[in-house]
């Protein structure tokens, strides 16, 4: 093939000194371009291809200078296009694209992500970040799918996490994809910042994401946002959320300051053993404070819109239990705050409580065991404040004493004021301070009410208290059934808030309405466990069996917690749990009599 024709008709002004063999080309050319050449590739860096200017000349019959001039006249043309495009592309992009800036400590950071590695485009894309596969909890499986040991019998989960396929994400960069036939990019990017806040000074990572549409209105992009916290939200309807303080939202605040930490299902609250009147007091009075209408009603009147609840009670009666109920009921999200925790700081506490949705519980459990009481030195000067002796009295102590009792009392103080954690003055101020947050349910729970400080409950702070005791025979009874009837029943949520509020109207308890769980109508109410066979005995027989069972458990002896765990580990033989009752109370009452924690009968 005759290359040299080839060049000389795409460069024909070019092509002038080209010859079939290299013999032709005289060698003062030679020399000349053979230098000019060398002067280029010296000059852009390039000197060490010289030796093969000389090689394809003489192998290929080429003038390399043609092919210099070639690429030289591509990189134009390439550089010329990406200024072209890089003009049209900021014109469009300034005019005719819409765009919003989505930052990793905000929530809907989290919805659009998790829409994101739902999409296939997205998925399949070539630039992706994997992670370590999990499965919830409470995320149904399939037997099948479960391995067994070498005997066969017992199920052995070590292949599990084998199983769990990876997540996929985009990675940091530029993506692309379409949503109901609209174009959409989607750019993520991460930079570390040097952050001020808080106690210290350190650098932490900021990831955002930036999505775009070619549309001069964001609003296709308001509505993929929609669609992503739908999706998001979606089952949230049957689950609870609780979250903890975050330890690095606290530093931050926002509703970064928060973060997940289980999703649960939602728990009926008939499984809650506790007296049906005070059930619908509480459910009454909740519904009452969420209503839409009464912020209105709360500001026409001056009353700080704060609602508080104290339940009391022996440990395993259910507290922390009618609280998860109670958030299921009304779709709440729970948070939980540990005020034990050594980091937290009142700062901190007030932080959390700012940072608050509009409608949500707040947790505080076992209260009494965080020490919040005032100082014997602040009772004894309000005492003194209040009992000031008369000053034009001399007084009869000597001035040794004085000395020596205001040095202890100096020294008290100072051991006080040196105490760490949360004091009950800060709780108080993020509770119902002058920047308190509104419109939040406060659950407090306790085992000794007696050891809080007066100030802590009084009426403001704690609205309604709700104490918990031991199980009565036929609280008894409604464990054993719920435990072996499943609860097939209507749950609780389904009941609507009229029905609530006329409970709260009711003056007096005489027509109180039937809403959950009773001996009446607990034989209509079966469980596909007992009509599977599942059961030693038939679904008739239960309630007789459960009336059976109650009148063996001694009258507001044992917690609900301590039933429970007997049924559950006979959780598919009612009759069995009936005849080995007495054997368990008897063990029971001896285990109490001895004061010892040692189980004789399990």
């Amino acid at each position: 093939m005759d290359y040299s024709a080839v060049l000389n008709g795409l460069l024909p002004s070019m092509g002038v000194n080209i010859s079939d063999t290299t013999g032709n080309i005289s060698t003062d050319d030679n020399s000349h371009h053979a230098k000019a050449v060398e002067g280029i590739l010296t000059l852009i860096g390039l000197r060490g291809f010289i030796p093969v200017y000389g090689l394809i000349g003489d192998k290929l019959g080429i003038e390399p200078t043609y092919i210099l001039t070639a690429i030289g006249v591509l990189w134009a043309f390439n550089k010329l296009f990406r200024q072209i495009y890089s003009f049209i592309y900021g014109i469009v992009t300034e005019h005719c694209m819409s765009s919003i800036h989505i930052c990793n400590n905000d929530g809907i950071y989290m919805h659009v992500m998790e829409w994101l590695a739902s999409q296939p485009k997205m998925v399949n894309s070539r630039a992706l970040f994997a992670e370590s596969g999990y499965k919830r909890v409470w995320k149904d499986e399939d037997i099948a799918d479960v391995a067994r040991d070498s005997s066969g019998r017992y199920l052995n989960f070590s292949n599990q996490e084998a199983k769990t396929p990876p997540q996929f994400s985009p990675a940091i960069g530029v993506h692309s994809f379409w949503w109901r036939g609209q174009y959409y990019r989607l750019q993520r990017k991460r930079e570390s910042i040097f952050d001020e806040a808080g106690s210290g000074q350190v650098f932490r990572d900021q990831e955002d994401i930036v999505i775009s549409c070619l549309w001069r209105s964001p609003e296709p992009i308001k509505q993929l946002l929609a669609h992503a916290k739908e999706q998001f939200y979606s089952g949230h309807q049957a689950r609870t959320i609780v979250k903890r303080p975050s330890t690095f939202g606290r530093r931050y605040p926002g509703r970064c300051a928060w973060h997940e930490v289980a999703n649960r299902p939602v728990r009926d609250i008939k499984t809650v053993v506790l007296d049906e009147h005070q059930k619908l007091q509480v459910l009454a009075d909740i519904n009452e404070y969420l209503h839409p209408e009464t912020p209105r009603w709360y500001a026409n009147r001056g009353i700080p819109l704060r609602r508080g609840y104290l339940f009391h009670g022996p440990p395993g009666t259910g507290k922390t239990s009618l609280s998860f109920a109670l958030a299921g009921i009304f779709g709440l999200d729970i948070h939980v705050i540990s005020l034990l925790e050594p980091s937290l700081t009142e700062e901190d506490l007030n932080s959390l409580f700012a940072s608050l949705p509009r409608r949500c519980i707040v947790l505080l459990e076992d209260i009494d065991t965080a020490g919040l009481r005032r100082s014997p030195s602040q009772l004894q000067s309000e005492k003194d404040s209040s009992n000031t002796p008369d000053q034009s009295k001399p007084s009869k102590s000597s001035a040794r004493d004085w000395k020596v009792s205001d040095l202890a009392k100096a020294l008290k103080k100072e051991g006080e004021d040196n105490k760490t954690g949360i004091s009950l003055s800060g709780l108080l101020n993020a509770i119902d301070g002058v920047a308190s947050h509104e419109g939040r349910v406060l659950i407090m729970t306790t085992n000794s009410p007696e050891q809080l400080d007066d100030a802590l409950i009084r009426p403001g702070r704690v609205d309604l208290q709700v104490a918990f005791t031991n199980a009565t025979r036929e609280q008894a009874k409604e464990l054993f059934l719920t435990m072996y009837e499943g609860g097939q029943g209507p749950p609780l949520s389904t009941i609507s808030p009229s029905s609530l509020c006329s409970e709260k109207n009711e003056a007096s308890g005489t027509s109180t309405p039937t809403l959950l769980n009773s001996s009446s109508n607990s034989s209509r109410e079966t469980a596909s466990a007992s009509e599977s066979g599942d059961l030693d005995i038939s679904v008739e027989e239960l309630p007789a069996i459960a009336a059976r069972f109650s009148a063996k458990i001694p009258e507001g002896e044992f917690s609900p917690a301590q039933i429970q765990g007997y049924l559950l580990k006979r959780k598919k033989h009612p009759l069995k749990a009936l005849e080995e009752a007495d054997k368990w109370v008897e063990g029971l009452v001896k285990q109490k009599a001895l004061k010892t924690k040692i189980l004789q009968v399990q």
